[in-house]
């Protein structure tokens, strides 16, 4: 919650922005952990926001969207099929996400933009949004799209990159200044489908794969595709979360 700063140096001045960051979780027989890569919290940080993790508690949402500026929703595992009412495609390589992690970011996302908090979507966090707004995913791009180039990594510890075409008229475009983004960090097999309901395309990958994202209205709503956290010294990832950041201010 933003609030005036103590001391005559700051007066007037107003806090940083408290930045909530979704969290895997791991269902174990003993217990179930929250687990966050620190990268996503340092993108805030040096963006100018206070990262603050969620514990995907039901019925803390309420209150975590009332205290809370802004949300950057994480990647992480696949959302199963059943969310967008389909099945698991033979063939597809699929790990999933636990259902109660869906669940409660579906929930999460729904409050946050009821509220009009701004929402900053990661990778898997981006398909999540699409799914909460009626949208489906392709299960599995190198399967269902044949003509898609390298997405993600196909041997620990590989690094994959690909530029992204920006749609002008977006806010997108209006972030990053540019039609194009040479350079993007990639992770991902699965991609959107259909959009969902409030959600317009604003970037793409020179395979036609989408690879972001935004709301329709003009609260700020931007799910991106690829892992701008991995790249901290891009100039359009410092754009980007500097969007958000700014967006949370207001």
């Amino acid at each position: 919650m933003k609030q005036e700063s103590d001391g005559a140096e700051a007066e007037g001045a107003i806090m940083k922005p408290l930045i909530g960051i979704t969290m895997n979780l791991e269902e174990q027989p003993a217990r179930n952990l929250n687990i966050l890569d620190q990268d996503y919290g340092k993108a805030v940080a040096q963006a100018g926001g206070i990262p603050v993790p969620i514990l995907g508690i039901d019925g803390s949402i309420p209150d975590i969207v009332k205290r809370l500026d802004g949300f950057l929703f994480t990647g992480g595992d696949d959302i199963h099929p059943k969310f967008y009412k389909e099945k698991p495609l033979p063939g597809a390589k699929i790990t999933f996400s636990p259902d109660a992690r869906t669940r409660f970011e579906i929930d999460l996302l729904k409050a946050a933009t009821k509220a009009k908090k701004p929402v900053l979507a990661v990778c898997l966090g981006t398909q999540l949004v699409n799914v909460a707004l009626g949208g489906s995913l392709y299960q599995d791009i190198l399967l269902q799209i044949p003509d898609a180039i390298k997405h993600g990594a196909s041997k620990p510890g590989e690094q994959v990159f690909h530029p992204v075409d920006v749609l002008e008229g977006t806010m997108l475009h209006d972030i990053m200044g540019a039609a194009r983004v040479p350079r993007v960090r990639s992770g991902h097999h699965q991609s959107i489908k259909n959009p969902g309901k409030g959600l317009r395309l604003s970037a793409v990958c020179t395979d036609s794969v989408i690879e972001a994202m935004e709301g329709h209205d003009r609260n700020f709503l931007i799910a991106v595709q690829w892992h701008p956290e991995k790249t901290p010294q891009d100039q359009y990832t410092r754009k980007l979360f500097k969007a958000l950041i700014n967006a949370a201010k207001k």
